[in-house]
């Protein structure tokens, strides 16, 4: 029963984190009274990493220590009780959120998703020091218009998704700015890229060489495909992705010099979106033969999307191609596992068994899963 639970951690036999449980109401009694803020965590019953938050990181001793210390911790389920209004008061998007709350019922800080002890520890640090949300609101408010200080504040309210107050005052520091190239502003404007055919925007297709190098290809391309196709949906009033057809005029309009690469990349972001197969293999083998990635992650995405839909062999052989350079650039389990599961399909037995003999020390070391990978060591 809770009240057990409760009575067990008043006597000290849990070292983790400690969480209150009483209304919201209280709680702000409280912080007012102790002049502490209040750690909310934001979770849902079906989020996978608010489980693993409570599995893996709020039972550890240090993060207890310094929680339990600083903060009143909470926990509120966004879906009953009072978390459909906290949800909407702190308009809390994703999950898990960490909300830092202070007695007036004034947001000091957030966090936002699965965050590891050391990190998690950094963010208790955050919500508390200079660089805090509540901080910088106020120093803003003030009037501080320091570049330093913009930036920083930039940066804190894009880290917790603030998006609206981050556009603005990124905008803000922008104006402050002669030249846009040095890597921290290319960042900035990569977060915060403002609408299309704004200053911002064009100056990142205009350069986008440069923003590539910053930032790498992929998430670059993203950055331009989001605002763009935000942007059309908005303004013709629909909620359905557009066809490729549709958004041709808008790339030919908008795109410069990287208009056939962002039309190559919506017909595959398109086809994956609206989990069309027959279409997405061709268009990730056409964009990504002709583009290439720089990105681990990317490349293993695509080969194995590849592995799972495609029999086809040269598309196979192009997608173990894709497999080992993620491997190259970025070695880990799960890459080394796809790279591993091509070999199988596109019939080398002896490689495929190497490899995964590989991923699975791999595993090991990470205390990974990795039974179905070792289905591939008994293969004929």
């Amino acid at each position: 029963s809770d009240v057990m639970a409760i009575d067990a951690v008043a006597e000290g036999e849990y070292e983790g984190m400690t969480f209150v449980e009483k209304p919201f109401e209280e709680l702000l009694a409280q912080a007012k009274k102790e002049s502490k803020v209040i750690f909310i965590d934001a979770y849902t019953t079906w989020c996978g990493p608010c489980k693993m938050m409570a599995a893996k990181v709020f039972p550890q001793e240090e993060v207890g220590k310094v929680y339990n210390e600083k903060f009143i911790n909470a926990k509120f389920d966004m879906e009953k009780g009072e978390g459909p209004g906290l949800a909407k008061r702190y308009s809390v998007m994703a999950y898990p959120t960490y909300l830092f709350v202070d007695g007036n019922g004034d947001i000091v800080h957030k966090g936002l998703g699965y965050i590891p002890a050391e990190e998690f520890l950094a963010l208790a640090d955050a919500a508390t020091g200079e660089n805090s949300l509540g901080a910088m609101n106020k120093r803003y408010d003030g009037g501080d218009r320091s570049e330093e200080f913009m930036l920083t504040y930039s940066e804190v309210l894009t880290g917790v998704y603030e998006q609206e107050k981050a556009d603005k005052i990124a905008g803000e520091y922008l104006d402050m700015q002669d030249d846009w190239s040095a890597p921290e502003t290319m960042e900035l404007l990569l977060s915060n890229p403002g609408d299309v055919g704004g200053k911002r925007m064009n100056y990142l297709l205009a350069n986008a060489e440069e923003a590539m190098e910053a930032a790498g290809a992929g998430t670059f391309i993203m950055t331009v495909q989001r605002s763009i196709i935000t942007n059309y949906m908005k303004e013709k009033g629909v909620r359905q992705l557009p066809a490729a057809a549709d958004m041709a005029p808008v790339y030919m309009e908008h795109g410069g010099a990287i208009t056939q690469r962002l039309m190559d990349h919506y017909e595959m972001f398109h086809a994956e979106q609206t989990r069309d197969n027959e279409a997405y293999v061709p268009a990730a083998v056409k964009y990504y033969d002709m583009y290439g990635s720089d990105s681990a992650m990317e490349l293993n995405s695509v080969a194995w999307t590849i592995y799972e839909s495609s029999e086809d062999q040269a598309q196979l052989e192009k997608a173990s191609w894709w497999a080992k350079k993620s491997v190259e650039l970025e070695p880990g389990y799960a890459n080394m596992d796809t790279l591993a599961w091509l070999y199988n399909k596109t019939g080398n037995k002896e490689m495929a068994k190497k490899t995964a003999q590989k991923a699975i020390e791999m595993a090991k070391v990470d205390g990974q899963d990795y039974s179905e990978t070792a289905k591939l060591l008994d293969e004929k």
